[in-house]
């Protein structure tokens, strides 16, 4: 089983402010591990969005992955 982070941004262009994310959609071999970095990714957004009108969602979710053969399923 993998977990994958995926992040949506929705925001309001301010002309000479960015909105930033550093790999938003990442996988991870333990729920925990993605919760946390869930966790960070979202405090850094929310500390930087450049308006009260950007938003930000996230989520882990689980995939099924044979990781001895590189397959999905």
């Amino acid at each position: 089983m993998i977990w994958v982070y995926i992040v949506a941004l929705s925001f309001t262009t301010i002309e000479g402010v960015k909105f930033t994310v550093q790999a938003p959609n990442m996988a991870f071999l333990s729920e925990e591990a993605c919760q946390a970095y869930r966790v960070n990714s979202m405090t850094h957004l929310i500390k930087t969005k450049p308006s009260k009108l950007a938003k930000a969602v996230s989520q882990c979710f689980s995939l099924p992955f044979k990781l001895d053969k590189g397959i999905l399923g």
